[in-house]
């Protein structure tokens, strides 16, 4: 199949993706595995399929021609399979265009997003050892257990040649309770928690003021799903909120101190503004041994923001409240 331009395809690119599976390889550490995941939760890929023996010519053609097929009529498209020497198969999907082989000949290239690409992986009838991304350069491989921690994160947001060989070293994504810890927290402190306080805003105070611990830890459980053991209780979530004046709510969370590991948040802090409904999100993050935690803001973009030095213990809200002041005074 030509790759054309009728479908995305060529459009497609993933820079972000490929520094962090690169990044990943060089150094395979907590940090770079959770930035990983943490990049591919919203991206696409391609992935070569093949049309089904019993669809009609004249759907191939139109579909290869890249012009639009009536849902009714459209194929249900079969991923294509790649073996390896073991004997064992995987589904292939490219960060982009540029990452195939030149010559490769595809009966079709899907568009698909992180979500369909799971379930491709995890597919009982396909019987699959994992994904195998960008199989002629890079050779990573995702492996079901990390298809399935990726899925229960998800959740919480909401072949022209036969058998062709996979060669070359694969490198191999595992991912080890450690890693899954440090991937869940960062999706609740850097996805999950700021977007429910931008969206939310007056509810989410609410809430967390009438379900204090209990409310945090429900968020905090999202990116476990039903069959990861959740680590931590409400009582491991230390609240207080403070109304400093008509204009000023402030809300001090300490979190888990278990599996607290370097770039995880020790604690965060949301001011709310009653009168305009606005919010402000910001986390301590704790750093490596031997350096110095920093205070990070998160804004309604999703946008995050390392600030300054995290301030002094007991600081941290006469900080907070200074870096709010500073903002609407340059407004």
């Amino acid at each position: 199949m030509e790759k054309e331009n009728k479908t995305g395809i060529q459009e497609l690119k993933n820079e972000a993706v490929e520094e962090a599976m690169k990044a990943f390889l060089a150094d395979k550490t907590n940090q770079t595995m959770a930035n990983l995941m943490a990049v591919m939760r919203d991206a696409r890929f391609l992935v070569p399929a093949d049309f089904p023996p019993d669809v009609k010519k004249q759907v191939i053609e139109k579909a290869k021609r890249g012009e639009k097929v009536d849902t009714k009529i459209a194929p249900r498209m079969l991923p294509i399979i790649v073996q390896n020497q073991n004997g064992e198969h995987f589904a292939p999907a490219y960060t982009s265009i540029e990452q195939m082989k030149t010559n490769a000949q595809y009966p079709a290239i899907l568009n698909v997003t992180i979500d369909e690409l799971l379930r491709i992986g995890s597919a009982p009838q396909l019987n699959l050892k994992g994904i195998i991304l960008n199989p002629d350069t890079d050779k990573m491989i995702l492996h079901p257990k990390f298809i399935d921690a990726m899925k229960q994160v998800k959740a919480a947001q909401t072949q022209p040649q036969p058998k062709p060989g996979v060669q070359g070293q694969e490198k191999d994504i595992k991912m080890s309770r450690a890693q899954f810890e440090l991937f869940a927290r960062r999706t609740c402190e850097w996805g999950i928690i700021p977007g429910a306080v931008h969206k939310e805003k007056a509810e989410f105070m609410k809430k967390l003021e009438e379900q204090q611990g209990r409310f945090m830890a429900a968020l905090y459980r999202q990116p476990y799903g039903d069959k990861i053991p959740f680590p931590y209780s409400e009582k491991d979530f230390d609240i207080m909120i403070l109304d400093i004046d008509e204009e000023t709510c402030v809300a001090s969370i300490e979190l888990p101190k278990q599996n607290l590991a370097p770039h995880m948040a020790a604690s965060m802090y949301i001011v709310w503004n009653p009168k305009n409904d606005e919010m402000h999100y910001f986390t301590i993050e704790q750093r490596p041994q031997g350096e110095e935690n920093v205070l990070c803001g998160f804004g309604e973009n999703g946008k995050r923001e390392e600030l300054q030095t995290a301030p002094a213990a007991g600081n941290e809200i006469s900080a907070v409240l200074d870096l709010v002041r500073e903002e609407k005074e340059e407004a």
